[in-house]
């Protein structure tokens, strides 16, 4: 079944500065908790980073397409519940500073649905709350 799911997160600073720190496809590691370690394989389009936790467990995620200030990856590599996943990570203006948003679709089975959205949502939601955090300090 598939199933989409987004997070979206308001926080004060511009959008550029929103996007210097969670734009670069190859420096997840400086704002999303959880992460340890990013390789990147490759330049632009195709490039494949490789996400290590704290764990040892490994996940490869490929950029599809990137744009003014968002990116489009799919997961290639490493044990998840769900298939074909394509993941959206943006930043928009908004009135007071900009919004910080996360859409991902996944096919999943009715028996892993509960548990990987859940999953998804709480990994994006306290990465943009460390974001928040990381430039309310600036």
């Amino acid at each position: 079944m598939k199933e989409n799911l987004f997070v979206e997160l308001d926080i004060n600073a511009s959008p550029n500065t929103a996007w210097d720190l969670i734009g670069p496809f190859e420096t997840m590691q400086s704002w999303f908790p959880g992460i340890i370690n990013t390789k990147i394989e490759g330049n632009g389009i195709g490039t494949v980073r490789h996400l290590t936790m704290p764990d040892d467990a490994v996940f490869l995620d490929k950029l599809t397409e990137q744009g003014d200030m968002y990116y489009r990856y799919t997961i290639v590599g490493g044990e998840v519940p769900f298939e074909n996943y394509l993941g959206t990570v943006s930043v928009v203006s908004n009135n007071r500073g900009s919004t910080l948003k996360y859409h991902a679709s996944i096919d999943v089975s009715e028996e892993n649905r509960d548990a990987s959205v859940a999953f998804l949502k709480e990994l994006y939601t306290n990465a943009f709350k460390n974001v928040k955090s990381m430039l309310d300090k600036t």
